[in-house]
């Protein structure tokens, strides 16, 4: 691109004049003015927090020992030459732009019982409350954006509305995480319709097509190198009214198809999760927020019963069946489910043109578990699934990473880390240099708890 393309690719942009849809559409033409200006776009997190344990054998490539007692060195494994296990068969399509890490050990958050609520993402013990700030509202504020982070969640109980578990931006400062997709929706985008328009428009289904109205406006205002991105950044809100709503060419990415199902009203599980996803990408895509939060149980101790899926038994009931054969046939389709919507939010952001490449490029999302390795979490280690290196700034794609494991007895194996120090890897790629985050564990002696887990950072 010249300078006078560039130039008046700026020009156009400042020209462009927003209607009812300016609360979503002006963050989302900043941004292209950004770009045209050179800007680089921000760095984007989801965390989508898996309830009762996230299993080390579900992400376990093939082949690959595990076994704590020969863990006395780091593994880092190209995973181009590994086989994924069938749990995590969806993620196959992005192999080369993930990371698997295991035997990070996070005991600084409280061992045993059914979760550790925001000791997950926070760096202290779950049972002394909310003493610290949470990594994702850290990130958040390393970027400022209008909304620092987006919670959403899917919680057992379909008449949830609000839940306080596992976000906050400091002490004693819960992020509610929002269990309805309807009203997720109408608290990120609704503003668009205020006063009278609001009597008008107050339905979800209006509401959509007030934004998209003004979508197709501004469009014809914009340059033709970015009118592109808007469709899709107009696709992003037909996928919420439409049950199908897989990414075709420009032409067909505009035609509305009727919904079988309203996933917006569904009390189905796995309805709703598919629509808070939907929801959390369209929130990153039109740069309300940096950093979605998904909490897949809302709350300690709540337990899906995922019949959708042909599982009978909840969550509780198969978190108690460890050790036994019974425990795979439960568990694998609900870690293969989320596996499919971790690999649904990938597919649709490495869809959204941004600079030279896609949204994806810029982001990184963190798919681990609220309570560690099992159902009553010790958090001698913490699993986690990585997509994304956040434009370049990680060293996470196509890597098995498997540190020294914690020690139950006596002195730690040099080179164990803690999920800390994966914290201030996010912290040091966005600019936060700090060396601390949140408390330190006592119980690791001779573990260096300071400073970013230096393996994953260019």
């Amino acid at each position: 691109m010249n300078i006078y393309q560039t130039l008046d690719r700026r020009s156009a942009l400042k020209g462009i004049t927003l209607g009812a849809g300016a609360a979503v559409l002006q963050p989302f033409v900043n941004a292209l003015g950004a770009e045209a200006a050179g800007i680089a776009p921000p760095q984007r997190f989801i965390f989508l927090l898996e309830s009762n344990g996230l299993y080390p054998r579900h992400i376990q490539p093939k082949g690959v020992d595990s076994d704590k007692r020969k863990a006395e060195k780091l593994a880092d494994l190209s995973l181009k030459d590994l086989e994924l296990p069938d749990t995590i068969s969806p993620l196959a399509p992005f192999k080369d732009r993930m990371g698997i890490i295991q035997k990070l050990s996070h005991k600084v958050s409280g061992g045993g019982d059914h979760g550790k609520g925001y000791g997950g993402l926070g760096c202290f013990n779950w049972r002394r409350g909310i003493v610290g700030q949470t990594i994702d509202h850290a990130l958040a504020t390393a970027q400022p954006c209008i909304i620092p982070v987006v919670g959403l969640g899917v919680a057992p109980n379909a008449d949830a509305v609000f839940a306080n578990s596992v976000s906050a931006s400091g002490p004693k400062r819960p992020t509610s995480i929002m269990c309805q997709p309807d009203i997720a929706f109408q608290s990120l985008f609704g503003s668009v319709a205020e006063g009278d328009a609001a009597k008008v428009y107050n339905s979800r289904n209006k509401l959509l097509d007030w934004i998209r109205s003004d979508i197709r406006r501004v469009q014809n205002e914009l340059p033709g190198m970015d009118r592109e991105k808007l469709d899709i950044y107009l696709d992003t809100f037909e996928q919420m009214r439409t049950r199908q709503g897989k990414i075709a060419t420009i032409k067909d990415r505009l035609q509305a198809n009727t919904p079988a199902i309203d996933k917006f009203n569904s009390r189905a599980t796995t309805e709703r999760f598919e629509a808070q996803c939907a929801i959390a990408v369209a929130a990153l895509a039109s740069r309300l927020t940096n950093v979605v939060t998904i909490d897949a149980a809302c709350g300690i101790g709540q337990y899906h019963t995922w019949t959708e899926l042909g599982v009978d038994k909840d969550g509780h009931a198969i978190g108690h069946m460890a050790g036994q054969p019974a425990q795979e046939q439960y568990s694998v389709p609900i870690r293969k489910f989320h596996a499919q919507r971790v690999a649904a939010l990938a597919k649709r952001l490495d869809a959204i043109p941004e600079g030279n490449g896609t949204v994806l490029d810029n982001t990184l999302i963190v798919w681990m578990s609220d309570s560690g390795e099992e159902h009553h979490g010790f958090c001698g280690e913490w699993p986690m699934v990585l997509i994304g290196n956040l434009g370049g700034r990680l060293k996470t794609d196509g890597r098995f990473l498997q540190y020294p494991a914690w020690q139950e007895r006596g002195d730690q194996i040099p080179g164990h880390r803690t999920i800390a120090n994966f914290y201030l890897a996010l912290l040091h790629a966005v600019g936060d240099r700090r060396e601390q985050f949140g408390e330190r564990d006592r119980n690791l002696k001779g573990t260096d708890q300071s400073g970013p887990l230096a393996e994953i950072l260019t």
